[in-house]
């Protein structure tokens, strides 16, 4: 008869139809739960460690190589804003020497007559007149190459060509002069016996 009693029950209906509830456990929760937080297993949480001398080495460290960069970029920005003096064409600074910290002498040139003169923190002083004209002529004669040289690499911009590059290192560049029909035809056979 047990066989007839199942099939002589109703059909439950829609609503009453249970269906077991799994709970929903989210992955990042299960996890974080899996998680060893102490050694005695009650969920205690473990303290960080203390702090040690290579950590605050390094933190001693890292803000020292921070403050170098920060420096150094300020350096080079000063530097760069600086950029070309105004030069005077009858005041001219023909050579200069660091003696030490803020100590330096220079020989300092009004037309023909130069004198040596040392600057430090107490202020400028006269040191002597330099009367040898000679020495001044080849210094006035420096001075002039330089000047020519800078004009040269200003007015072709911030960054020299590669023709300059090249006579810089002492390679011979190629002359201004277009090429002639005897260039040309050269260049014509080499370029037929590739």
């Amino acid at each position: 008869m047990p066989v007839t009693a199942l099939f002589a029950q109703e059909e439950p209906s829609a609503d009453e139809i249970i269906v077991p509830q799994t709970p929903v456990i989210d992955p990042i929760t299960a996890a974080e739960q899996a998680l060893p937080l102490g050694g005695s297993g009650n969920g205690a949480v473990v303290a960080p460690p203390p702090t040690s001398v290579w950590g605050i080495f390094r933190v001693i460290l890292t803000l020292a190589v921070v403050a170098a960069a920060i420096y150094g970029l300020v350096f080079f920005i000063k530097r760069a804003a600086r950029g070309g003096r105004n030069e005077d064409p009858f005041l001219k600074i023909l050579a200069d020497a660091p003696l030490g910290a803020n100590r330096s002498v220079y020989i300092i040139a009004v037309g023909s007559k130069a004198w040596l003169v040392g600057a430090a923190e107490s202020g400028v002083s006269l040191i002597s007149a330099i009367e040898d004209q000679d020495v001044l002529n080849a210094m006035l004669l420096e001075d002039s190459r330089k000047s020519a040289a800078a004009a040269e690499g200003a007015s072709a911009g911030r960054f020299p060509d590669f023709r300059a590059l090249l006579h810089r290192l002492g390679v011979p560049a190629e002359s201004n002069v277009p090429p002639g029909p005897e260039d040309i035809r050269k260049r014509r056979e080499r370029l037929k016996g590739l």
